[in-house]
């Protein structure tokens, strides 16, 4: 499926200037600026309903609503999105780099494994009206020239995150602070596809990872997420090809195909027009 990029759109802009600032706020966000199957970005990202509803994969259990926030971790898979005419949003961007200083804060750390699974979370009126007059103070820390401004984001940002780690741990979808084992055990299979997919792509690889026989792995990601192990695994590489694609143009396919984990471009190729429906050159002149 080709993508239809939006150049212009909010979110693209905010983007270009986001490895320099570290955080960006961008307000009054419509629609989204790419409808693709699956995508995955190397940045952290806050986003608010504020009026609308969007639907993630065509699916009614998988909504954004109004007075939702959802967190998107980085290398977060995400998939295809179809918002209504009244969808805004506004999004908190954090660079990969920010991200890693937010990660030696405490109410950061307490929370951030269950947003793999369950991004969204519904807040109450006064959490909701919290987290605006905290992205108001946000805003113009984001644009200060202080000495002093990183640290006053990480500090905020940690605010940030406890508000709405706290009502994702009281919802129907946290219902508590730890982690079930089935959430654990699916935290362990996410982080491990982000740091061997370029390894392996077998499935029983990563039920080795986990400590499980292949079987019993298959079944417990499946019956949870509704999503197969080997289906996590190769939408991940879809969504990571599609990135590597965009963003190294310093690279040649086949070097491309080689960090991916593939031992043929040939085979990479193949892989990847059976789930876009292109080629990789054909999906990299796409923009041209």
């Amino acid at each position: 499926m080709e993508s239809d990029l939006n150049k212009q759109h909010p979110l693209i802009q905010l983007l270009t200037t986001l490895d320099e600032k570290g955080v960006v706020v961008t307000d009054s966000v419509k629609g989204v600026p790419v409808n693709e199957e699956s995508y995955v970005s190397p940045d952290m990202f806050i986003v608010l309903c504020h009026q609308g509803t969007m639907w993630l994969n065509d699916s009614p259990q998988l909504t954004f609503k109004a007075h939702d926030v959802a967190i998107l971790l980085p290398d977060q898979l995400g998939f295809s999105q179809r918002p209504t005419a009244d969808y805004c949003t506004t999004w908190i961007a954090i660079s990969k780099k920010f991200h890693d200083r937010l990660q030696h804060s405490y109410p950061y750390t307490r929370y951030a494994p269950r947003y793999r699974r369950h991004p969204f979370t519904p807040l109450p009126d006064l959490q909701y009206q919290s987290l605006c007059h905290a992205i108001e103070l946000l805003r113009p820390i984001t644009q200060s020239k202080s000495i002093h401004r990183d640290e006053m984001l990480c500090n905020l940002i940690s605010i940030i995150l406890n508000i709405i780690g706290e009502c994702h741990a009281r919802s129907e979808i946290g219902s508590s602070y730890s982690l079930s084992p089935n959430e654990q055990l699916f935290n362990r299979f996410y982080e491990a596809i982000i740091q061997h997919h370029g390894e392996s792509h077998e499935m029983a690889f990563y039920a080795h990872i986990c400590c499980l026989s292949p079987k019993h792995f298959s079944e417990i990601i499946k019956r949870d997420t509704g999503i197969s192990p080997k289906g996590w695994i190769t939408h991940f590489l879809a969504a990571r090809a599609k990135v590597l694609l965009d963003s190294r143009e310093d690279h040649t396919v086949q070097q491309i195909s080689n960090l991916l984990g593939f031992d043929e471009q040939s085979s990479f190729a193949r892989f990847f027009k059976r789930e876009t429906g292109m080629t990789p050159r054909e999906y990299r002149s796409r923009r041209g």
